[in-house]
């Protein structure tokens, strides 16, 4: 009897190695904690972001000059994002667009002028970053759904993070996924990056009559929660062109699924499917 229980334990034992554990769900405390920091860096992404689509589109309608090779964009305040175009052959701004981050207007400013220092100093910097990622492996551009969008974020004062989201130009779809992060140090060394999602993984609803009011994806093992990239992506689509309020992802990590509202700002826990349905 010894014999065959001791045999009979070995063999769950050996089983057991080649069963992937299921992650542990952190405490409730922790998960928020960890959705709040999304939401907050995946908000300042889609200001960068949507601040660059106004940019380009005021830039091309409105600017007298266009002479422009490199657009910047940055915080000017606490209450001021400013995005300029350089001409970076006379090392000058010709146009400017500034976001009012209390009421989301908009101001477009068509004048040439010279660059401040803290704006040369952007300019610079992004010219070496993106020199740097333009050598690396692993970055994709889904080509039939439309471009990669670049925005460059300030995180700190040591701490610049470089994403590169899908764009599309095509109607009632939503590009999630296919996005990239890099994180370089004051020097400009590349000390961090990220592949938020294994493919691009799109929301088409362009045989729909009509829109669409919430939409879902999955994420793999490797990533539990919904991503900045994600929030970013859906204000600009989803929420902007569509009048969407949420999404969801599911984690089959954690086995539930995080629900993204862009009315409360917030990303919530939900258990189960049946809730989802509601």
């Amino acid at each position: 009897m010894n014999f065959l229980l001791k045999n009979l334990l070995a063999i769950v034992a050996a089983i057991a190695t080649f069963v992937p554990l299921q992650a542990q769900r952190p405490a409730m405390h922790v998960i928020n904690a960890i959705n709040d920091s999304i939401v907050d860096e995946g908000y300042t992404l889609y200001l960068h972001d949507k601040l660059n689509w106004a940019l380009s589109d005021y830039y091309k309608q409105q600017c007298s000059s266009k002479t422009a090779s490199l657009s910047v964009v940055g915080v000017l305040n606490d209450s001021l994002m400013s995005g300029i175009m350089i001409d970076v052959d006379q090392l000058k701004c010709v146009f400017e667009c500034r976001l009012n981050l209390n009421t989301g207007d908009l101001q477009s400013i068509n004048m040439v002028r010279g660059l401040s220092k803290k704006e040369l100093e952007r300019a610079e910097r992004q010219v070496t970053l993106l020199e740097k990622i333009s050598s690396l492996d692993g970055i994709a551009n889904v080509s039939e759904a439309g471009n990669l969008n670049i925005d460059v974020v300030e995180m700190g004062d040591n701490l610049t993070r470089l994403y590169l989201i899908q764009g599309t130009n095509k109607s009632k779809l939503i590009p999630f996924g296919n996005d990239y992060s890099f994180d370089f140090d004051k020097n400009c060394n590349l000390i961090a990056r990220r592949k938020y999602h294994n493919s691009f993984i799109p929301i088409d609803f362009s045989q729909k009559e009509g829109n669409i009011h919430k939409c879902t994806h999955s994420h793999l093992k490797d990533n539990p929660y919904i991503t900045p990239t994600d929030v970013a992506t859906f204000l600009l689509y989803g929420h902007d062109l569509y009048g969407m309020n949420t999404f969801s992802v599911y984690s089959t990590a954690l086995s539930c699924y995080f629900t993204y509202n862009a009315t409360a700002h917030s990303i919530v826990l939900v258990e189960d499917e049946e809730s989802m349905r509601q």
